[in-house]
């Protein structure tokens, strides 16, 4: 499920959490390149099969929410760098 049936709440916090991949990399607390570099490839694998399996107009709704998601974030970070300069 994408949302708390509660509270409507978008969960992906808790997705991320609780995603093996995630757990990996967390377990030592630490971040290496290679980990980084692991998770891009294993993320261009999976928009590589989406696009191959998707009809385009599911496809195009994907992109757009993923590029969405992507504003979001760095609008996110850029707000955040504010609040701490």
């Amino acid at each position: 499920m994408l949302f708390d049936k509660q509270t409507g709440i978008f969960n992906l916090d808790e997705q991320v959490q609780n995603r093996a991949s995630f757990q990996k990399i967390m377990q030592d607390q630490i971040v290496t390149d290679e980990e980084v570099e692991e998770q891009s490839r294993l993320v261009i694998k999976l928009l590589k099969e989406l696009e191959e399996t998707l009809s385009p107009a599911d496809l195009e709704k994907v992109s757009s929410t993923m590029v969405e998601m992507s504003v979001l974030y760095a609008v996110s970070q850029i707000k955040h760098q504010d609040i701490h300069h």
